[in-house]
């Protein structure tokens, strides 16, 4: 397993291929129409490249107006947890299940998952896959790749939890969001924003709006955000 990023050291390349000169305020720039923005596309990849590197991050998933149905028969409506490379994975999250309020918890160790059943608080083991509930790992990656191809915008440099940011806007077709469970349906615009980290290429948080399969809400918002990369996590077969 890599170890934890050196930030700094290893963004350097990246940022002078960009040659960013933007200066940045606490937040709110119109980024858009200044002559020294990034360019949209050249920011994304570069961003893609970075998140490649990166193995171990912190989550936390939240939506707006409704959720996203996964596994058993839960709708996921906010989750917290940690990444430690492409295949392991644990998460505690809030949701419903038949119009009931539910808590409960995932672990995934490559082939082997475990899920904590909301009434016994038991562990069981699983069949499901990082797939079956969210990959933030190659889904983040996969999403910005496919946000260069569909004519992205720098629209401001944003603040960000004490970062400045680029705020990305592109318009994405729902069958490109790999970061969703299953196979969403392809044909629907969704309206997708990256914040990227300015001084490290960093892809902050992630924001979907809209619905991207039948009987979801048009109003729906997915926010996703990052956090802690790089950083030293254990994931345990839960006892």
């Amino acid at each position: 397993m890599p170890s934890p990023l050196p930030r700094a050291r290893r963004a350097r390349p990246l940022l002078a291929a960009l040659a960013v000169t933007l200066a940045v305020s606490c937040g709110g720039d119109d980024a858009a129409s200044s002559p020294d923005a990034p360019e949209p596309v050249t920011l994304l990849r570069a961003a893609a490249a970075r998140m490649r590197e990166v193995q171990r991050f912190h989550f936390t998933l939240d939506h707006e107006d409704g959720g996203t149905a996964i596994v058993r028969g839960i709708t996921m409506i906010s989750a917290e947890g940690d990444v430690d490379g492409a295949e392991r994975l644990r998460m505690t999250l809030k949701g419903s299940f038949a119009s009931v309020n539910i808590d409960t918890a995932i672990v995934v160790l490559g082939a082997d998952a475990w899920i904590q059943n909301p009434i016994t608080r038991r562990w069981e083991r699983d069949g499901l896959s990082i797939d079956d509930i969210f990959d933030p790992q190659r889904g983040v990656v996969a999403l910005i790749d496919a946000a260069a191809a569909r004519s992205p915008r720098v629209a401001a440099v944003e603040r960000l939890d004490g970062v400045d940011t680029y705020r990305v806007e592109a318009t994405l077709d729902s069958g490109e969001l790999q970061l969703l469970p299953g196979a969403p349906e392809a044909g629907r615009s969704v309206p997708a924003i990256a914040w990227i980290g300015v001084d490290d290429l960093l892809v902050r948080r992630i924001e979907l709006r809209g619905g991207v399969a039948e009987g979801e809400p048009a109003g729906l918002v997915r926010r996703l955000t990052l956090s802690r990369f790089g950083e030293s996590v254990t994931i345990e077969r839960p006892r």
